[in-house]
């Protein structure tokens, strides 16, 4: 017997409009490029969102949903809908809700008061939307550490997700259930099956191509370990791997297949009921599920990314209720120039195309904002 957890990151920036200082004549409503946003929104929500829930219910497959509030946001404003067959999936029992920070930050590894306040916000919103009381938690794109455990779990979350680096897979299976230092119970994706899915599924120059339900299948069958954790961007189903690349229909025969191979699909918060602690593992240095690095240079790895956050950080006074929504991991990982094999994610991301725009269209909005001579100098 095999089990295996999926777990679903649904996520939207509110994404900034590209004008400079001398176009933002409006204030705040300018700020944000509200058309774009709802263009991408709608039509992901048509692609995905709405369709691959539809199925993940009627296939019975169960999985865990992490929902940023600017996510929730989006979709309230943009397409209820999208609410509407969340609420159906949740209500049906297969699908767990997970908490996150409100905006989707990095508000993780710089304070502990500002993470609290945006996970509680999140925590809340989940409340009142779905009328559901998360119990795990998944830190924006995986950032993970000891210490964000620790903050988790003071929060009252029993479960907790991180990325199934190299490192750590070198050292530790990582399907199996682990717990923290403090005691949350920890799970590690395993990243080269997720990744098998979410960016391999439709390469033909793979050499695993096609990716069919029953051979997916034995795969997860053989694996070693109890338990196997398949985390991924939740526009893997219909919007990065498009309809004509059989990805629905994979959705539709893996719980055939994995039935067959007494493979099981289960919730986050299921894991602690079926399998016992293998190990406590202590992971003192962040990780994150992003890029080949898997750490924190998606975001801090060249000085436009470092001296752009750090004078969002200083602007607080000064941006109201819109400092949160500019702390948007989103925004700063726009600025990564990363290396020849990431280039390819970080452009089909950017609505920018250019990390160099969007760190000069970031800093025309702080400009307009709170004024030039406000935070930290941006450049050295």
């Amino acid at each position: 017997m095999k089990d295996v957890v999926f777990y679903f990151e649904l996520h939207q920036p509110f994404r900034i409009r590209p004008v400079n200082l001398a176009d933002l004549k409006n204030g705040n409503k300018d700020v944000f490029w509200e058309e774009k946003n709802e263009e991408i929104f709608r039509r992901i929500a048509a692609n995905n969102y709405i369709p691959a829930t539809q199925h993940l219910m009627d296939y019975g497959i169960r999985s865990s949903f992490s929902l940023s509030g600017t996510f929730l946001e989006q979709a309230s404003r943009y397409c209820p809908k999208v609410i509407d067959v969340i609420d159906d999936y949740v209500k049906s029992g297969q699908c767990e809700l997970l908490s996150e920070t409100y905006y989707h930050s990095l508000a993780s590894i710089w304070s502990d008061e500002e993470f609290t306040r945006q996970v509680r916000m999140q925590t809340d919103a989940i409340k009142m939307i779905f009328n559901y009381d998360p119990v795990s938690f998944r830190n924006t794109e995986l950032i993970y550490n000891d210490h964000i455990a620790e903050v988790a779990k003071s929060m009252g979350f029993r479960n907790i997700l991180a990325e199934g680096t190299d490192y750590i897979a070198s050292q530790h299976d990582v399907n199996y259930r682990y717990a923290a230092p403090s005691g949350i119970n920890l799970y590690l994706r395993n990243y080269p099956l997720s990744d098998d899915i979410s960016f391999r599924f439709s390469n033909r120059e793979w050499k695993d191509y096609p990716l069919t339900a029953d051979k997916f299948a034995g795969w997860v069958s053989q694996s070693s370990g109890e338990v196997v954790n398949l985390f991924m961007d939740y526009e893997t189903f219909g919007e990065h791997q498009r309809p004509e690349t059989g990805i629905f229909e994979f959705l539709r025969y893996l719980p055939v297949y994995f039935e067959q191979s007494d493979v099981h699909t289960i919730l986050v918060r299921e894991v602690e009921k079926r399998h016992r602690v293998r190990d406590f593992l202590s992971i003192r240095k962040t990780t994150s599920w992003a890029d080949k690095n898997r750490d924190l240079s998606a975001w801090m790895g060249n000085l436009m990314q470092v001296n752009t956050f750090e004078r969002i950080k200083e602007c607080r006074d000064k941006l109201g209720d819109l400092w949160g929504y500019l702390q948007t991991s989103d925004i700063i990982y726009y600025m990564s120039i990363g290396n020849e094999e990431d280039f390819t994610v970080h452009e089909y991301f950017n609505p920018y195309r250019s990390p160099y725009l969007a760190f000069i269209y970031t800093n025309a909005a702080l400009d307009n904002l709170c004024g030039k001579d406000y935070g930290k100098n941006i450049m050295p």
